[in-house]
């Protein structure tokens, strides 16, 4: 058996590591789910907590992995093993290695470049060159403290056991889980999961209590047997048991449960439900189900229900005292459903939803059949690693809503369901899309990358189809949609025709263009979604001011062509920014410094508010991330960030944040631009909007 690759690494033999204590008592298990739906009739175990992890390094995914390795060490799940913290000790070594370089004081953004394992084991080397011979070994572990497996790539094995009902089948629930994973339990793989997704694992029954649960997770790029996954997209992609786990013990031997309950609104007081059950039915005994609405009894007592047969259509079912759901009055419903066989309950389910309309009329996005203008920003589930808490999570909702967002673009694959729960509170409109990037006509031509790229359309549908607050599903976000092969005709109308059919008129269906003008597919979306960067790109080249006023222009322009050639279609602007470094000042038309992002910020948002042939704006981006330094270089991503965001990655304002909130909350006689002392002389009136 393979001994962990970091423990060789790092020296350590058998006794530098410990058995955990991988049975975790049952009491210790959260037993509420992290976010909707509820499970009334299951026993939950939330596994979020101590498991056993190894690392192999860079051998083949297979099931030899799954056996005990020699070391182990315990770890919380969920987590991200190639994203663990780095703390360098910039403020005490670092000094010394740049005396005479104008950095007495050090300087972190230096010292985190330096101590990237994106450039190699020991960080970049080049760096470490430039000191005398004597201090160079160990200077790497001197100064950067990284985690051995920090952006480390390759296999690694989560392990826990679960105790459960005896002789009862099981459902595993997967919130995320990246990059390749293969789910075995009791030594049995059951799943090969690629994407980022929630997805679930039926489990037989077993004659015992005790269940051994095994995750190998690959985290390496391979274009053969993971390509939804690629290296050049432009954010860290980390590794692991992303969100939480669950583990669901059903009433019966047989995996025979509720697999979905769908609301989809057909009215402001009337829905359809679509009840959809697990592969496995019993051979010989009749099936119902028992719903009710808003049923205010803790469990699922289902005497005096309303029933349903399985297969009976469930059409304009109304809706006990309907309340609208919009965002200024985020009302949420909730529907329990029973599944009953010979009088004896096997599963239910609760499941919220909202009642509401989305649709389109010429230029506007209709809410509720009132015209909506979004805005709002694209975020990444993102800080320094991909888990997040769930006060995080809340953190970021409460931003959104002090900055005055009404729209957030979740970039760029599916959410977490705790943060569109947030959202559906918080009445923040989403969009939610199918992970991707810039994908090409290789790509589209790939039986396997579409094969994927549906199954994630599929799994996004179901675990979202009941927040209100998702109003678009989207999908190949700036993919070459200006390709003319059949090919990639084939996979925009089949991803489109895709979601529609999941969606059932519940959600608009577009993708972010960057070809714009030369795209060939915007027939198959609901909206034109167009993506540009004046005087931001290229990146390198100094900013110019005139490009600057051409903004208000250039939408204009962009409007009157969707208003010309799609006039059933609205137009959105779904990505539009500049790149700022945090805590970097200077005159505004000097690049990466707050003051030019916030200009830039601001004219995309006085462009748009201005502009009725415009439906909204999601400005790029909420806050930095982290990006793979591999991908991209320190010209481009300086600090190895995406630095567009108008937090920093911690959530500290940029000065945008401040701008655009006065903005939102000018009145409407007013709206121009805010800007800082310095410039306010110089480019006040400079602007016409």
């Amino acid at each position: 058996m393979f001994e962990p690759l970091w423990a060789s690494l790092l020296g350590y033999g058998a006794v530098g590591f410990w058995k955990s204590n991988k049975v975790q008592a049952v009491a210790d298990w959260p037993r509420e789910p992290p976010a909707w739906p509820k499970y009334p009739g299951r026993q939950v175990r939330v596994l979020n907590g101590t498991w056993d992890f190894a690392f192999f390094g860079d051998v083949a995914l297979s099931a030899e992995l799954l056996a005990e390795p020699a070391h182990v060490e315990s770890v919380p799940v969920p987590d991200a093993f190639d994203m663990r913290p780095d703390k360098p000790r910039c403020n005490v070594c670092w000094p010394k290695f740049t005396e005479g370089a104008g950095m007495e004081n050090g300087d972190e953004e230096l010292c985190s470049y330096c101590c990237s394992r994106a450039y190699g084991w020991r960080g970049n080397q080049d760096c470490w060159r430039t000191l005398p011979e004597a201090e160079r070994e160990g200077a790497f572990e001197k100064c950067c403290n990284q985690h051995p497996l920090r952006h480390r790539r390759g296999v690694a094995r989560y392990q826990t056991e679960v105790q459960a009902a005896f002789n009862t089948s099981v459902i595993l629930v997967f919130g995320a889980c990246a990059l390749r994973c293969l789910v075995a339990v009791d030594g049995v793989v059951l799943a090969d999961h690629s994407g980022l997704s929630p997805f679930s694992v039926s489990v037989a029954s077993a004659e015992r209590e005790l269940r051994s649960v095994t995750v190998l997770v690959d985290n390496r790029f391979d274009r053969v047997t993971h390509p939804v996954h690629q290296q050049k997209y432009d954010w860290y992609q980390g590794g692991g048991l992303l969100r939480a786990v669950q583990f669901h013990s059903l009433a019966s031997p047989q995996p025979i449960y509720l697999a979905g309950v769908e609301v989809f609104p057909r009215s402001l007081e009337y829905v359809d439900v679509d009840v959809r059950l697990s592969s496995t039915r019993p051979t010989t005994e009749s099936l119902e189900y028992r719903w009710q609405f808003d049923d205010p009894q803790e469990g699922c007592n289902w005497f005096g229900w309303s029933t349903i047969s399985p297969g009976s259509e469930a059409h304009n079912v109304s809706v006990p005292n309907a309340r609208r759901w919009s965002p200024e009055n985020p009302e949420l419903h909730r529907l329990k459903v029973a599944l009953l066989s010979a009088g004896k309950m096997l599963d239910c389910v609760e499941v919220r939803f909202g009642l509401r309309q989305v649709a389109t009329s010429g230029r506007d996005i209709l809410l509720n059949g009132q015209a909506i203008k979004l805005f709002g920003f694209n975020r990444h589930d993102l800080v320094a690693s991909p888990v997040l808490s769930h006060e995080e999570l809340a953190r970021d909702v409460q931003i959104l809503r002090d900055v005055g967002a009404n729209f957030v673009r979740g970039a760029h694959y599916a959410q977490d369901q705790r943060f569109l729960d947030l959202c559906d509170e918080n009445g923040l409109l989403v969009w939610e899309e199918v992970l991707g990037w810039q994908n090409t006509a290789q790509d589209f031509a790939d039986g396997i990358f579409m094969m994927q790229s549906m199954k994630l359309a599929d799994e996004m549908a179901a675990a979202s189809v009941n927040h209100p607050s998702v109003i678009f599903f989207g999908f190949f976000n700036e993919g070459r949609s200006d390709d003319p092969s059949p090919a990639t005709e084939a996979a925009y109308r089949g991803m489109a025709n895709r979601l529609r059919e999941r969606s059932r008129g519940s959600r608009l269906i577009s993708w972010g263009s960057y070809t714009t003008l030369g795209d060939r597919y915007l027939d198959f979306a609901d909206v034109c979604s167009f993506h540009h960067y004046p005087a931001w790109y290229p990146t390198t080249a100094p900013g110019n001011l005139e490009e600057v006023k051409g903004i208000p222009l250039l939408w204009e322009a962009y409007a009157r062509f969707v208003e010309e050639k799609f006039p059933a279609k609205p137009l959105l602007i779904t990505e539009a920014g500049a790149g700022g470094l945090f805590g970097h000042h200077g005159p505004s038309e000097e690049k990466w410094t707050e003051e030019f992002q916030s200009l830039l910020m601001q004219m995309h948002y006085v462009s748009v508010f201005t502009n009725p042939k415009i439906a909204g704006l999601a400005l790029w981006q909420f806050a930095d991330i982290p990006i793979d330094r591999l991908v991209s270089d320190d010209e481009h991503r300086p600090r190895g960030l995406n630095n567009k965001g108008v937090l920093s990655l911690s959530r500290l304002p940029k000065l945008a944040v401040q701008a655009l909130r006065l903005l939102r909350n000018s009145k409407p006689a007013y709206l121009g631009l805010i800007l800082p002392p310095q410039d306010a002389d110089r480019l006040t009136g400079l602007f016409k909007v």
